[in-house]
């Protein structure tokens, strides 16, 4: 899609518009754009507005160029967990393994949904650094950072994630238990 400069600054403007509709029109105007607005789009990753930023992390992460991986890393330490959430779901979507050691830092986030997008994104990229990690996650308190956990380490699918899994096929959920089951006897 041909488009200006000016229009792509209009776009990202919109990004803040009171209308969600409106945010989303643009967001999604932004993502068919393309690489023209892979550099407004870093630039807005500083905005005053986190609404502003945490659209421009999801628009880049759905353009699917590796140019803005490193500035989606820094911004893994937002000081808005949405923020940090979607530049994590914008790295998996990148499949950016160079990002994979700042995703295993940012499995420490106090925010459960934080959490849960960064190990969406290591099961995208399904890095065998992360299967440490991510074993250890098995051990969460939210059955849903558990069931993701398995799930990530399901995907890589080494020998070491598929032993980590086993431990936890007798998982208190029945959810996390029935994808533990799985994941280990399809590998099988």
């Amino acid at each position: 899609m041909d488009i200006s400069k000016e229009k792509i600054s209009a776009l990202i403007k919109d990004l803040s518009d009171k209308n969600e509709e409106i945010r989303w029109a643009a967001a999604y105007a932004l993502v068919q754009t393309g690489t023209p607005a892979i550099e407004p789009l870093i630039n807005a990753l500083d905005a005053r507005d986190s609404v502003v930023r945490l659209r421009a992390a999801w628009v880049l992460g759905r353009i699917g160029d590796p140019r803005p991986v490193d500035r989606l890393i820094a911004t893994l330490r937002d000081g808005d967990w949405a923020v940090r959430m979607r530049a994590a779901e914008a790295l998996g979507k990148l499949r950016a393994h160079k990002a994979t050691d700042a995703l295993i830092l940012a499995l420490r986030d106090e925010k459960t949904d934080v959490r849960r997008h960064v190990i969406a994104a290591l099961t995208r990229i399904a890095d065998p650094a992360s299967a440490d990690r991510l074993g250890e996650l098995l051990k969460d308190t939210d059955w849903r950072v558990r069931m993701g956990a398995v799930l990530a380490l399901s995907a890589i699918g080494d020998e070491k994630s598929l032993r980590l899994i086993q431990t936890e096929t007798n998982d208190k959920n029945e959810y996390v238990q029935k994808i533990a089951l799985a994941a280990t006897s399809k590998k099988r």
